[in-house]
Parts: C-alpha cells; structure tokens; sequence
C-alpha cells in the first residue's frame, strides 16, 4: 500500500490546521470565583474569569469560537482564517485584527487568557507556550462528527458559554437528522460509492472525518473500502479497485502551483479511469475544501454537499 509521501505530509498537516453566529449571542452567567478546567492531556488549568482575551491556533476552534463568543473576546485566530478557500468564516475574521501561526514568542507576547491547540502540535510549542504561563487548553483532533460534537462543548465550558455550545451541537443534530430522512428511501443497492480527491490524489481513509461524513451522507468511501487509512494515498490501481461513482474535485490550491482546473482535467482524461461510472457518467462534482475539511460545526455541509453530489433527486 503506497504510503504517503513528503508533499502529501505537508497537505495533512495544512488540513490538520485546518482541522473546526453573530456576536450578540447569549451568554452564560458568569463564573464566580474562577474556575478550572481539564484539557484532553489531562493538563488543569486555572481561569479567574471567563476569557476575554482568547487565541486559536487551529482553524477548527476558529470556526468553533466564533460562532460561540462575542468577537471582542477573541484576540488572535489562525492566519489561515480569512482564507474563503479554506474557511468557514473568512468574513467574521477579517474583524479580529490579529492573526497567528504556531510561533511560541508571538503567541506568548499576546498574554492570552487562553490558548486553544491541538494535540498534533508539537509537544515542545506547548510545553514552551506553558512554561511562559499563558493557560493551553490542548484539544483532541476529531476523527467523528461525535467527536465534533464533543469539542464544542469542551470549548464552551472552558470559556464560560455552555448554553450556546448545547445551542450549536443541537443545531447540528436537527441538520444531520434533516439529511438522514431524506435519504431514507435510498436502498442499500442505490448508495454510491464516492472517491475525495486532494491534489496529491485520492485520500480520506478509514478513521478520517471525510470517511465519517460519507455515514452520515449515506455514501460508500472509496478509500476506506480498498482499505486505505487516515494518513495514506490511494493508488491509481486502488482507485479503480474502488469503482467509484462519483468523484469529487479539490478546490483548494494550497500550495499556490497547481491549477485546480488542470488537476480536474487530468483526472477526467486520464486512461486509466476510462471505465470507471464516475467518468462514463461526467460524476465529477467540485464541494467546497472548506467543507470537507472542517473540523467545526460546518462540517454538516460537508455532508449536505456529499449527499447532493451522490442523490441530487433526494435534494437534502
């Protein structure tokens, strides 16, 4: 099985960053006394009040945190915020001044009340973050929709905002549910076997998010029934293992090189695809990277966009 390669690292790494409502929102009373919370690594850490001076440093709890607390409250998101390709939220964050990647003596010059970071950082940029005494909430990356789910609520308890965090995840059950009877009358013969496409080549194996939204979008993940996991790309004999009906098109030209376009064209020329229904069929449908790869509450699009893709007559 081909194991991906340098370049494709660095995409995973891009999209790992990746991977997450106005600002009149209501708020919860205030915590009195301070309070104290627990990360993911079991790390404790100690807040007098609810933030207000709070950093992001991936796109997941930009998007999270956003819709959670007022704007005033958010000093620095990622600089890949205002980014429309890849964000949800690129209009909001054009309204936070500051933007910041993973360098420790910016981050600490800013004296956040809070640090949100993923726990695929490295562990020397937060212990470093830490030792400065800037308070680092390290998250779990989500592998599921649940798992979304679980660090919206996470994040609303640490800045005070539980009610609208159980606001957000319920908006996202009657939207998931929403698309679940409407593809009620799609029998197990009929569901279409999809294939993501980055332009690297095929991924979203077994234990990714995009294999989680195929579930719920009531797809057949390519990759994941060849047996490709998380991390790994899929070969052009892998591929065609998979019978694809449907492809769908990166729109995300990360690395500033590849035209999207071209890479659509090569793959829909291609020889080798000459046979598969995705290309008989022109199935070839270009969603939105910033759907698909959102580790936030924008990732029920993602399935929305799936599920249009597969079953346009079901229209969910």
């Amino acid at each position: 099985m081909k194991k991906v390669s340098f370049f494709a690292l660095l995409l995973i790494c891009c999209l790992l960053l990746i991977v997450g409502c106005s600002s009149n929102q209501q708020q919860d009373t205030p915590k009195a006394g301070g309070y104290e919370v627990q990360d993911s690594q079991g790390y404790v850490i100690k807040l007098p009040h609810k933030p207000s001076r709070i950093v992001s440093l991936s796109l997941g709890t930009d998007e999270i945190l956003v819709d959670l607390v007022p704007l005033e409250r958010i000093l620095a998101l990622t600089y890949l915020a205002d980014d429309p390709e890849i964000s949800n939220i690129s209009e909001q964050a054009k309204l936070v001044s500051k933007k910041v990647k993973a360098n420790p003596e910016a981050i600490i010059a800013l004296r956040p009340d809070v640090l949100f970071i993923a726990d695929w950082q490295p562990i020397e940029l937060i212990q470093t973050i830490r030792d400065a005494g800037v308070p680092v909430y390290v998250y779990k990356t989500p592998s599921t929709i649940e798992d979304v789910k679980y660090v919206i609520r996470e994040i609303a308890h640490v800045v005070g905002e539980e009610q609208m965090g159980q606001q957000m995840v319920a908006q996202m059950d009657k939207q998931l549910g929403t698309i679940q009877k409407s593809l009620e009358k799609v029998r197990n013969e009929e569901r279409k076997t999809v294939v993501l496409f980055s332009l690297m080549g095929g991924i979203g194996g077994q234990g990714s998010l995009f294999d989680d939204i195929c579930r719920y979008a009531g797809v057949v993940n390519g990759a994941s029934k060849v047996g490709i996991g998380k991390y790994e790309m899929m070969t052009k004999e892998q591929i065609i293992a998979a019978n694809p009906d449907v492809f769908i098109m990166p729109t995300w030209n990360y690395n500033g090189k590849t035209k999207v376009e071209d890479f659509k064209a090569g793959v829909r020329d291609d020889p080798a695809f000459q046979s598969l229904g995705a290309i008989q069929k022109e199935q070839l449908y270009t969603i939105p990277d910033r759907h698909l790869s959102s580790s936030s509450q924008y990732i029920v699009q993602g399935v929305v966009d799936v599920a249009k893709a597969a079953y346009p007559q079901y229209n969910p």
